[in-house]
């Protein structure tokens, strides 16, 4: 969070979202260190510029925290507030620090479409560091309802089987599940004889009510053909795994991670 606007209205959805989950809230409250100017450049005046900047962002990052602080004091919920300064380069590290003190990490989206570099840095940390899920609330979300129907995009690979454990909690409260896959392939090296019948098998173990969709992507992307069919069945919560690299390893999500992260409109449970 590093505009007061921003961090403020990304907090009602947290704060929903909390009191949904009868959950302690911890808010990381984080603002970037100015870059460092040029030695070459500049000399010691630059530097000087680049001190006070530092000094700025500390006061503003704790009149953001104070606006928090008495926000969050209104709510009859259990929380804490760490503000935090970090460079561009460290806000993975940062993240994924903290996240690993936490069962899971509430990532908010601040804007539409392409992410910004300070939420993937976020994700990067919290997905392939932390060792955590992390739930992802796209900012059009109004969590006056939140994981009331739950759908999980499977496709019998490992991320997707961590996502299903991370989101036990979360299944046994909806009482009921939809299992998507999409182009199924057939045979014991893909979905098996009947695809999504085996981890609908190990869900009603749990006591869960199954549906399995086998979803014809039709030309449309994996994205795409996921989110048509939750649209449809309005799912509120889409478990899935999360594919990629992590920063140490060149900073890339996987295609279908991104997408789905850009354009969902629900929010996604997703684990690495």
């Amino acid at each position: 969070m590093t505009e007061s606007k921003t961090a403020l209205e990304n907090l009602e959805t947290a704060i929903s979202v909390a009191r949904i989950c009868d959950a302690h809230l911890t808010v990381l409250n984080v603002s970037e260190v100015p870059q460092l100017p040029f030695y070459g450049y500049g000399g010691q005046g630059y530097i000087e510029v680049w001190a006070k900047e530092c000094d700025q962002r500390r006061v503003d990052l704790t009149s953001v925290t104070d606006r928090l602080q008495a926000r969050l004091a209104a709510e009859d919920i259990s929380f804490d507030i760490r503000p935090c300064l970090a460079s561009t380069e460290r806000e993975d590290d940062v993240v994924a620090r903290h996240a690993i003190y936490c069962d899971l990490a509430l990532m908010l989206r601040s804007g539409e479409r392409e992410l910004t570099s300070i939420e993937r840095n976020a994700i990067d940390g919290a997905l392939f560091d932390s060792g955590r899920a992390v739930v992802y609330v796209p900012r059009a979300f109004k969590a006056n309802a939140f994981g009331e129907r739950v759908a999980i995009a499977w496709n019998a690979r490992r991320e997707a089987a961590r996502a299903v454990s991370d989101a036990i909690p979360f299944l046994a409260r909806a009482g009921e599940v939809d299992i998507f896959v999409v182009d199924p392939e057939v045979g014991n090296e893909d979905h098996g004889e009947e695809p999504g019948s085996d981890i609908a098998l190990v869900l009603s173990r749990h006591g869960l009510k199954v549906t399995i969709h086998n979803i014809a992507s039709a030309g449309r992307p994996v994205s795409e053909a996921l989110l048509d069919t939750a649209r449809e069945l309005d799912i509120d919560l889409l478990v899935m795994g999360a594919y990629g690299h992590s920063r140490l390893r060149q900073n890339i999500l996987g295609g279908t991670t991104r997408e789905m992260l850009e354009n969902s409109s629900i929010p996604l449970l997703l684990s690495h």
